[in-house]
């Protein structure tokens, strides 16, 4: 081989080496981000999730279909969030026949992210298949049906969620005596007052809370009893859990929503002694609104 020849390749070899290798490499790079941008720019849409969840086909669906159909669950109970009222009714039926059948097929994870995308449309049609959900085997689709029946029922869901404050779970019983004050229903009060005797604590303290929106001072007692507690109830740990504190600022708003003469000397040692500053400061604005006129409000 001639040394004209091996310095030609010498040089080629160069020019691969540090000029068209990169350039590929860099190619392919800005490819890649263009692609994600693209997929990041596309705003999911409840329906076609809604079909996939229903549809999902592929040679993976036997291996991962299960979990696909989770996640496209959950995503969809995100997504309801954002839509539309237009988007919201043209789903609602095929979101109603799809937790129906997650009903059918026992798909339980399933089923309770349906019941939160049902309570997050927000349509008072999704009440029919709430109710179903309420009387459900599975105590967490009940509890996230009688929350759904809370966002999307109105007042006709009151009966049923009076009953639901009389379920075997816990977490069911404290969603419904909840509810039922988010929502106003004065005929629940003997419902109420009955669940201020529970044997949970969540269920009480939701109890009073709820008589409290609804100025019942039979909520009094547990309420002035929620002002010494350390924290959130037994079991309420993890992200959104109640934080050390709450239980206590919720009793305060109660208390100065009902102006309970029996509150006052509470709220005075809590303005002057507790070492959380939040509930001292709110202890303090309290005990001023024993001296405005009484106003509609919440805990």
């Amino acid at each position: 081989m001639s040394e004209p020849d091996i310095e030609g390749r010498s040089d080629l070899k160069v020019v691969l080496q540090f000029f068209i290798v990169p350039l590929s490499l860099v190619a392919v790079l800005v490819i890649v981000f263009f692609g994600l941008q693209m997929l990041r720019s596309r705003r999911p849409d409840a329906g076609a999730t809604l079909d996939g969840l229903r549809h999902y086909e592929g040679f993976l669906a036997p291996y991962v279909g299960d979990v696909k159909r989770w996640q496209s669950g959950y995503d969809l109970s995100l997504l309801l969030r954002s839509e539309d009222r237009q988007a919201r009714s043209r789903v609602l039926p095929d979101l109603v026949s799809a937790f129906r059948e997650a009903g059918e097929l026992r798909d339980l994870k399933l089923r309770r992210y349906l019941a939160l995308a049902l309570g997050q449309n927000g349509d008072a049609r999704a009440a029919a298949a709430l109710r179903e959900g309420a009387h459900d085997g599975d105590a967490q689709t009940r509890l996230f049906s009688v929350w759904g029946l809370m966002q999307a029922g109105g007042a006709p869901a009151c009966p049923e969620l009076r009953a639901a404050a009389a379920d075997p779970d816990r977490g069911v019983r404290a969603m419904a005596v909840f509810a039922l004050g988010a929502l106003g229903d004065r005929s629940s009060e003997p419902v109420l007052r009955a669940a201020l005797q529970d044997r949970e604590t969540d269920v009480r303290w939701n109890a009073a809370l709820a008589l409290a929106r609804l100025g019942d001072p039979a909520a009094v007692p547990v309420l002035i009893q929620m002002l010494d507690a350390p924290g959130a109830p037994a079991g309420a740990r993890g992200e959104g859990a109640p934080r050390e504190g709450d239980a206590a600022l919720n009793a305060i708003r109660g208390l100065a929503l009902l102006r309970a003469p029996e509150g006052r000397q509470p709220l005075a040692r809590l303005a002057a002694s507790a070492p959380d500053l939040r509930i001292r400061e709110a202890a303090r604005l309290a005990i001023d609104a024993y001296g405005a006129a009484p106003r509609p409000g919440a805990p």
